[in-house]
């Protein structure tokens, strides 16, 4: 069992992994694409508007997220945009995608407590 777990996870934490943390070709600086300041800002406002429609945890907000995306109703972005920005919604990118998620999410309740 252990043997046959690291085969299929290898490909998942190796360098050359494009679902993961690689930039991947698309995302050069000086090519015309967006800095990674500007996909981390696209990548925590479509969290945040997808919480903002469903306030609900990680499962659920993983649903809002590829129904929001599907019939793009974030500034007209759909899955392959959002990748670019950082956040796959495929099965391979869902580990990364449930940190930033969770963190972002934290982030918006705390700030709601404070309000309050």
């Amino acid at each position: 069992m252990n043997l046959w777990r690291r085969w299929w996870t290898k490909s998942l934490a190796g360098p050359s992994s494009a679902a993961d943390d690689s930039p991947g070709p698309q995302r050069g600086r000086g090519t015309g694409q967006l800095s990674d300041d500007r996909i981390a800002e696209v990548a925590i406002d479509f969290i945040a508007f997808c919480f903002k429609r469903r306030s609900v945890p990680w499962p659920q907000l993983y649903d809002e997220m590829c129904f929001v995306a599907g019939n793009r109703l974030y500034r007209g972005l759909g899955y392959e945009e959002l990748r670019e920005a950082g956040l796959d919604l495929t099965l391979v990118g869902i580990p990364r995608t449930s940190r930033i998620a969770n963190e972002v999410t934290r982030e918006m309740r705390r700030e709601m407590l404070a309000a309050s």
